[in-house]
């Protein structure tokens, strides 16, 4: 790669590319996070690069964000691989000669920006996706995905979390003071609703999600329409998503689908009458953020991140109990089109209004983004 202009700020995201070709295709909430705020700082006049790895179709530029290819290693063992990476991280932030780089979400890749950072005199930002991120055992990680990513956690000049409840994690697991900035949810480009299409969940497929958990919920709530769309990963459970088809075979009110392009998704979104969290942890789910924006609340099982949905009143938390999270989704579906329903989606989107519009986000980012020294 020539050496390029230098570039202000680089998102290191290797899984964004195909959210970035034609076909529009979803990756992780981390990545879409990633291209939101690269998005929003080149807006503002900022030089940002984004840096992912090569797929076939990716551009050169998305709305003013120069898109760097990276090379990805699929063969040889882990450590090798994390070589070949490093390298090719060296190698970009190298060329593109930025004065920050940022990396989101846990694994042995935040050691590896980390020192690539350092190797190349690069302000680094770690961003925290999930609580999990700092119990990193918990999704079976192994021992040396975790020393890196400790590493990387130790190497970063700075750490922004999205809740308090992350910042607290970061202190307790490192000893380390994080920056909390809410994630960004854009605005919609279409009038959403009229969010009469049932419940619909969205998500890879680890255990932690629980996919099984919304059949169980489809079950016994039978008069309202559910809706899976499943994105594949390396870590699905092996038989999984056959068992979830089965399901949808014997339920006439289940659907499951495979990955759907991004427009479309976000379309079905806005007329969903609640999107459905079965996770036993998360950091603040982008589908969460793209449903309130859209005036759609949040049904999740477990997680209520900072305690906002009860909070605020954007929709229900089980806090574990199956049985009671259908009780209440039966309730969304019985009042759907009642008053207290539009008072509810009112509510969510002045909530993202005030806490997660990207110009607020974007703002908050730009300052910790500005040159200053290592906090503790």
């Amino acid at each position: 790669m020539p050496r390029t202009r230098r570039r202000d700020v680089a998102f290191f995201a290797p899984w964004a590319g195909p959210n970035l070709t034609a076909a529009g295709m979803p990756s992780g909430g981390a990545e879409v996070q990633m291209l939101h705020l690269a998005r929003g700082l080149a807006r503002r006049g900022t030089p940002v690069a984004l840096v992912t790895y090569a797929v076939p179709g990716l551009p050169t530029d998305v709305d003013g964000v120069e898109v760097v290819p990276l090379r990805r290693s699929r063969r040889g063992r882990p450590g090798l691989r994390r070589l070949i990476t490093l390298g090719s991280t060296v190698h970009a932030l190298g060329a593109l000669r930025a004065r920050v780089v940022v990396q989101r979400s846990a694994g042995s890749t935040t050691g590896i920006v980390g020192v690539a950072a350092r190797l190349t005199r690069t302000r680094f930002v770690y961003s925290s996706a999930s609580t999990v991120d700092f119990s990193l055992g918990d999704l079976g990680h192994g021992r040396g995905a975790r020393l890196l990513f400790a590493l990387g956690v130790r190497l970063a000049h700075e750490i922004v979390v999205q809740t308090d409840e992350q910042a607290a994690l970061c202190r307790e697991r490192f000893g380390r003071r994080a920056t909390v900035i809410r994630s960004v949810a854009e605005r919609p480009a279409v009038e959403p609703g009229p969010y009469d299409e049932g419940f619909l969940w969205i998500g890879r497929l680890p255990a932690y999600k629980n996919p099984l958990a919304c059949v169980a919920l489809a079950r016994a709530v039978p008069e309202a329409p559910f809706t899976m769309v499943c994105v594949p990963s390396a870590d699905d459970p092996p038989g999984l998503r056959h068992e979830l088809e089965e399901a949808a075979a014997a339920l006439p009110n289940l659907r499951v689908l495979g990955p759907q392009p991004r427009p479309s998704l976000l379309e079905r979104m806005g007329r969903a009458t609640a999107i459905v969290s079965t996770s036993d942890f998360e950091g603040m789910p982008n589908t969460l953020l793209e449903g309130w924006s859209r005036g759609v609340p949040a049904a999740t099982l477990a997680h209520d991140p900072d305690g906002v949905i009860e909070r605020e009143r954007l929709g229900t938390c089980a806090h574990g109990a199956v049985d009671r999270m259908a009780e209440q989704l039966r309730v969304a579906w019985a009042t759907r089109a009642g008053d207290e329903a539009s008072r509810t989606r009112a509510r969510c989107r002045d909530y993202v209004r005030r806490e997660h519009d990207p110009a607020v986000v974007v703002g908050r980012w730009s300052s910790v983004l500005a040159p200053r020294t290592r906090r503790r």
